[in-house]
């Protein structure tokens, strides 16, 4: 399910790679941006031990996102919220070529996640569900996720930056309309087709992709 946006205020997006874009329905409270080098001691006889770097590591974040159907006609909030996010850690994708990954195998896809001026490609590494609050039948109407996720390519942070990609403007999510082509909605949204494919993880711009709701950064 994707939240409108109606209200002004810019909400978090999880973008997954040719599938259903998400906007959360309340923004976190707390975000987490861990970033880490590994360096490798090197010990001395009799001398002082120095460092010697060996990699990066991928960047990851991690957040806690609240739903709540109570005003949505007390409904499912598995149903509403909950699994839009659970679907993104199935494996539905088959790798591309060059990927480090067996080839016989499908993965999760790569999610673009984006909110305000920070956005990165990564996956989802942990969704973690706990249902606060039931309907008079059972059914779950309130739940707090836990929200992981990994850097896809691991990239360079510089002084100043907030992310691995900044943008200036809100994120706007937009519905495929039957028989429409990305490059329509592109112009419409008034952003390149590349640049839609981009945020969105769209590898084949061509195909139909109906009644998909992508993100669309302007600027």
């Amino acid at each position: 399910m994707a939240g409108s946006g109606g209200s002004g205020v810019t909400k978090a997006v999880f973008a997954p790679e040719n599938g259903q874009a998400l906007q959360v329905q309340f923004n976190p409270t707390q975000f987490q941006f861990n970033k880490a080098a590994e360096w490798k001691e090197h010990e001395r006889a009799g001398l002082d031990s120095d460092l010697e770097f060996q990699s990066n590591k991928p960047a990851t974040i991690s957040m806690e996102l609240y739903f709540d159907s109570t005003h949505d006609n007390m409904g499912d909030v598995r149903a509403l919220w909950v699994n839009s996010l659970l679907a993104m850690t199935n494996p539905t994708v088959t790798p591309q070529e060059g990927e480090a990954a067996d080839m016989s195998k499908k993965r999760p896809p790569k999610v673009t996640f984006m909110w305000g001026r920070f956005s990165m490609i990564g996956v989802l590494t942990k969704v973690d569900a706990t249902y606060l609050m039931f309907s008079n039948v059972g059914l779950p109407v309130r739940a707090k996720v836990s929200v992981e996720m990994k850097e896809w390519i691991i990239k360079p942070y510089e002084a100043g930056a907030g992310g691995s990609t900044l943008s200036t403007t809100p994120v706007q999510l937009v519905t495929v309309g039957a028989g429409e082509t990305l490059s329509a909605v592109a112009l419409r949204s008034g952003v390149s087709t590349k640049e839609l494919c981009e945020t969105n993880n769209i590898d084949n711009p061509t195909a139909d992709h109906t009644g998909i709701v992508v993100a669309v950064q302007n600027g």
